[in-house]
């Protein structure tokens, strides 16, 4: 027995130290770090909390509000397109209609796409002079809707919500898919025996069934959209223009602690309190969700 454990135990040691190597001491040291005021070189200052009220309460507010209410909202906008349409794709998908392997393969391969090509691409596309989309209304006489997509500040950060779900939709179709076509078709024929039509189906039987996976689902979309970072770098630089209206808390930390064109204040240490106050509203809900959510499935 005691054998056995001690293998156990040589396996676990790679995960363990590069746990400890990468994340652990990663975020230890973010969170020490988080205590002084730091601007790359030179010694560190011990500030206590006050990088924490300037970011609450403090000059910093603003910014750090904005920021956090643009996740907010990124995370709202994606969850409902993202996990609605991936769902009605889905069962559209479930259905097994004729040529729906190539339309399977169609919608995940965006997702293969890396966020930097992804932000490339579409910021060509929505270019005001030589992009597709403006050239493309123009041509079917809509060209009053043509516009500076990423030079908006009323719509730009929706605009960078629909690219993002362009590239993501098809994971969640995949796996929302895998759901529904897990349910026993005796269930579905049950359902027909009695005279239930496909909503009523949809309704009773695949969405509570589904459930589960949903919620999971949703979990994860509050963590990455409160890490969002890439796309919006991608697509609109450090400075998250324009007039910073699309500012998320990722740009906010890499413009506050490795600086910028534009930066209010460049200090590591008020950026590793940036990355520290993100795990603060991630985690709680998380723990907040196993426990009520996974509790009562």
């Amino acid at each position: 027995m005691k054998i056995k454990f001690l293998y156990i135990f040589l396996f676990m040691v790679p995960g363990i130290l590069l746990y400890t190597m990468f994340v652990a001491y990663s975020f230890g040291y973010s969170l020490s770090l988080s205590f002084f005021s730091w601007p790359g070189v030179g010694p560190k200052i011990f500030v206590g909390f006050q990088n924490y009220k300037d970011a609450l309460v403090g000059i910093y507010s603003t910014e750090f509000f904005r920021a956090l209410s643009h996740n907010v909202y990124f995370f709202a906008l994606v969850t409902l397109l993202e996990l609605g349409l991936g769902f009605l794709l889905a069962l559209a998908l479930a259905t097994q209609l004729r040529g729906y392997h190539v339309f399977q393969t169609i919608v995940f391969m965006p997702n293969i796409i890396s966020l930097v090509m992804v932000g490339f691409i579409w910021g060509m596309l929505l270019n005001p002079q030589i992009g597709l989309i403006n050239e493309f209304l123009r041509s079917v006489r809509l060209g009053g809707l043509a516009r500076g997509w990423l030079g908006d500040s009323d719509i730009v950060l929706t605009v960078i919500i629909l690219v993002n779900v362009w590239r993501n939709v098809g994971f969640y179709i995949l796996i929302l898919l895998a759901a529904i076509l897990n349910i026993p078709p005796e269930f579905f024929e049950a359902a027909y025996i009695d005279g239930a039509t496909n909503l009523k189906i949809t309704w009773h039987i695949v969405l509570p069934l589904v459930k589960p996976t949903f919620q999971t689902l949703t979990i994860l979309l509050f963590i990455w959209s409160f890490n969002v970072f890439d796309l919006v770098y991608a697509l609109e630089g450090v400075q998250a223009g324009p007039f910073r209206s699309t500012d998320v808390l990722g740009t906010l930390f890499y413009r506050t602690a490795f600086g910028g064109l534009g930066s209010a204040r460049l200090d590591l240490g008020l950026g590793a309190t940036v990355a520290s106050l993100i795990f603060v509203i991630v985690f709680p809900v998380s723990i907040l969700y196993v426990y009520f959510v996974e509790r009562k499935s």
